[in-house]
């Protein structure tokens, strides 16, 4: 009888301290909705699998905008977190802030599809929209139609395989996510650009594979 006792308070021990660290690990993640499309998240960054891309990694605050793009776009991604020698030492792949995408046959993608995603996210070639910093595509060497699209993220500075402090998405990841207290004083997404963040971002590192 004691010792079915002492099991029950043990697994009852076990589940208070599962319930009490699945919350913490949302908690540390702070997320601020500054426009409709344009999050900023300060903490609780990690590396993590790729639902649906097995194999491949990336910050886990950038989930969210993948979901949104593979639904949208049907894109298929061939690299995201990596510290290989082909990617810059000093960009986004070795702190899981960057995409290398192609169409997703199996799905029915095309080029056609990336052609869209390119455009939504740099309209205007070395102009991107936030809160992507740099995207390699068509005018950009090793990358465009038929090669792949490179898109990376707007983030505080850190050092390769430590994630950022502060990350900026299109959509919020999961947690605690305020609003800005005045729309009227921020930025649109369009406007909001890394050129206008420079002193609190890393600078800019555009990729040539």
């Amino acid at each position: 009888m004691r010792l079915h006792l002492k099991i029950l308070v043990s697994l009852a021990l076990a589940t208070a301290l599962v319930g009490l660290s699945a919350p913490s690990a949302i908690a540390d993640m702070q997320s601020t909705q500054i426009k409709r499309h344009l999050c900023q998240t300060v903490g609780g960054g990690r590396f993590v699998e790729i639902p649906g891309f097995p194999g491949e990694m990336i910050d886990r605050r950038l989930i969210p905008d993948i979901r949104w793009m593979k639904r949208r776009y049907d894109i298929f991604i061939t690299d995201g977190y990596s510290t290989s020698s082909i990617h810059s030492w000093n960009g986004e792949h070795p702190i899981g802030l960057a995409l290398d995408i192609v169409p997703r046959w199996s799905r029915g993608g095309t080029w056609d599809d990336i052609d869209r995603l390119a455009y939504k996210t740099e309209p205007v070639q070395n102009s991107p929209r936030a809160p992507w910093r740099w995207v390699g595509y068509d005018g950009d060497v090793n990358h465009g139609r038929g090669h792949h699209l490179h898109l990376s993220y707007m983030h505080s500075p850190t050092e390769p395989m430590e994630p950022a402090r502060v990350v900026y998405t299109r959509r919020c990841p999961e947690g605690r996510v305020g609003k800005t207290s005045s729309a009227s004083s921020v930025q649109s997404a369009d406007e909001f650009t890394p050129r206008s963040l420079e002193k609190s971002i890393a600078p800019v590192v555009p990729e040539t594979r």
